[in-house]
């Protein structure tokens, strides 16, 4: 079955870009939200949410986006989501993937959940699909969205067109995630091997430590004593030498853990 035609392709491949384009982790969650998604997906409401863990292993969401719902009804989800949420075993399979549920004749069970009483029935929400998204068995992120009784239910089309978004939202997440954690880039002079391996000047590679731990371009600019115009034009060099078109695609390229470097090869 073709879930998707042609033009439909071509606006999930800009989604695809955007994900890794926009600056901030928190635009692309509210972009994405508001502007991308309801070209494929209309909906009536939504949460985008970062997972991190904590240091007893539990779970928690990380500054939700939301659309169409109020910090209350945002406060609920997140409580609610962990507790009584019936897909909240979706996070602890850490396999990322589409699902999607209906509560429009919800059984006596369901009714007196917590999700139900306090999210679904006092925002008129029936609906939902959802993309539970993760990076190596490891959750990043929770993609939730919502329809009102009067609209139909989510379809595979839609649970289709998440899960060919899955892997551009867990790289962006994860990157988020790992940011300023450098280990790996320094393992047994991997930054070195990189700058020989693309080419880089001493500026350059400088440039890629700078950014690897998570420094703005106005930050560089602060901190080599450059301009914001200078730094611009370094990065755009070091981008074309690694075959990337921005930041973003540029970390995403680097290791996420020691794993995925050759230590023999160093």
């Amino acid at each position: 079955m073709a879930f998707l035609n042609e033009n439909e392709w071509i606006l999930l491949n800009e989604i695809a870009y955007n994900i890794s384009f926009i600056y901030t982790v928190e635009e692309m969650q509210q972009e994405m939200l508001n502007r991308w998604l309801p070209f494929l997906i209309p909906y009536d409401a939504a949460i985008f949410a970062r997972i991190s863990t904590t240091e007893d292993g539990a779970y928690q969401f990380q500054t939700p986006a939301a659309f169409q719902l109020s910090q209350q009804a945002v406060n609920a989800w997140v409580q609610e989501s962990l507790n009584s949420d019936a897909f909240r075993w979706v996070l602890y399979t850490c396999k990322g993937g589409a699902f999607r549920e209906s509560m429009s004749v919800p059984e006596e069970q369901i009714k007196n959940q917590g999700i139900y009483q306090n999210f679904y029935l006092p925002n008129h929400l029936t609906h939902s699909v959802g993309l539970s998204i993760c990076f190596r068995e490891e959750p990043v992120g929770l993609l939730r969205l919502y329809r009102e009784a009067d609209k139909p239910p989510f379809s595979e089309r839609d649970m289709f067109v998440l899960e060919q978004l899955h892997k551009h939202f867990a790289y962006r997440l994860v990157y988020e995630a790992k940011k300023g954690d450098t280990r790996y880039f320094f393992a047994k002079g991997y930054h070195e091997k990189l700058c020989r391996q693309y080419g880089l000047t001493s500026r350059e590679g400088e440039m890629l430590d700078l950014a690897v731990h998570g420094l703005s371009n106005e930050d560089i600019a602060q901190k080599m004593n450059i301009s914001i115009h200078t730094v611009k034009k370094h990065f755009h060099s070091i981008y074309t030498k690694m075959n990337v078109r921005n930041r973003v695609q540029m970390l995403q390229s680097l290791p996420m853990s020691t794993n995925k470097i050759d230590f023999d090869a160093l």
